[in-house]
């Protein structure tokens, strides 16, 4: 099954033992070679707790497992498609934070294009991988880089809107230093990625009429772990710190927000639901981003700690579903990021309707717009 952080312990174990079986030990280059490109292992068993032969169990979820993903595919593509569309031909909506939007936007999209269709395939086919070489290295490159690269523009978002929100009076970036922003970010994401690249083969068992492409660390273990634990300091811990501080930055200045002049009772009220609207939106936010990408995370420490902590009969279940809640970040952030935001509905409605779009209200309190 396609795993977009580390490698699969369990399958390296089975690995590791097949390697012994045809004579070859782990982290030794076949001849010739000093890696492994494609190692074809003949006259080999696969070992009896190799983490294919649970795919039994997960032909029995298959009526379930397919259509959730099946709807995750659909509205992250359609979802982040359109909302690329509105940025696009609308010029009003060319400024830095929606640039970072669009960013998110196709990043998710690319991530639900790649990562949806090929984990489905391998993770029920008994064969494995059936994509050939270069699409299990192109297919394993793009998938994490993709989930790199959302992670790093939802943090480039929060602090976007921290800086607006908290320090207004200060100078934004301009288009020039976002584009700088977001080449940085695509590069890092690629630089994260290149030591989990170096480690993924594509093995072929051709008595078993099996292939697997999957990242394996033969005899580096501790480099595995410093990597594993590195990117979860990296693509979760220090951006959901960030997400969350910048928020409740920008909900304490709201809160304390107070519109100058005389203000009706209506006006005072429609103030308040504003805000309420605003920390709703904020708090679903940070749920998300956090929700979403921790059972995926947890899996990651438990399996590193110790692969017997996981079942082994459902290891690949529990692995699936929780690649399945991960994916599902890519529906929300559409929704989160411009579906509740007056703005682009309106945009879209003028695209799709052609009628002018109504004018809405000024904000009370004018910080707060960038903000939804």
């Amino acid at each position: 099954m396609s795993f977009v952080f580390s490698s699969s312990r369990g399958r390296q174990e089975s690995f590791d033992q097949s390697m012994e079986g045809s004579g070859l030990q782990g982290g030794e280059d076949p001849p010739g070679s000093q890696v492994y490109e494609v190692m074809v292992v003949q006259n080999t068993t696969v070992p009896h707790n190799y983490p294919f032969a649970d795919v039994a169990l997960l032909q029995t979820f298959k009526p379930l497992i397919i259509p959730c993903y099946v709807l995750v595919l659909l509205v992250g593509v359609f979802g982040n498609y359109l909302l690329i569309y509105v940025i696009c031909r609308s010029r009003k909506m060319h400024n830095v934070t929606n640039f970072f939007i669009g960013n998110l936007a196709f990043s998710d999209m690319l991530m639900c294009v790649t990562c949806v269709p090929f984990t489905l395939a391998y993770a029920f086919n008994p064969h494995g991988w059936t994509f050939g070489r270069f699409m299990c290295y192109l297919v394993f490159l793009i998938q994490p880089v993709t989930v790199y690269v959302s992670v790093f523009t939802l943090t480039a978002i929060a602090v976007d809107r921290y800086y607006a929100t908290v320090h207004p009076l200060k100078k934004r970036i301009s288009m020039a230093a976002c584009s700088y922003v977001l080449s940085g970010i695509w590069l890092l994401s690629c630089v994260l990625v290149a030591p989990a690249v170096a480690h993924t083969y594509h093995v072929e068992f051709r008595d078993e009429g099996l292939t697997i492409c999957e990242e394996f660390w033969l005899g580096q273990e501790t480099q595995r772990l410093v990597y594993a634990y590195s990117t979860l300091l990296l693509t979760y811990i220090l951006p959901l710190s960030a997400v969350c501080v910048s928020y409740l930055c920008i909900s304490v200045k709201l809160r304390n927000c107070v519109a100058p002049g005389h203000r009706t009772r209506d006006q005072a009220e429609a103030q308040r639901a504003r805000k309420r609207k605003i920390f709703r939106l904020v708090s679903l936010v940070v749920a998300a981003f956090g929700v979403c990408w921790l059972p995926i995370h947890v899996f990651n420490i438990l399996r590193d700690i110790d692969i017997r902590l996981i079942n082994k009969r459902h290891f690949l279940l529990i692995q699936l579903l929780c690649h399945l809640c991960a994916m599902s970040s890519s529906c929300c952030n559409p929704f989160l990021y411009a579906w509740l935001h007056d703005r682009f509905r309106a945009e879209l409605r003028k695209m799709f309707t052609c009628h002018r779009r109504i004018g809405i209200p000024a904000n009370h309190c004018a910080m707060a717009s960038v903000v939804l």
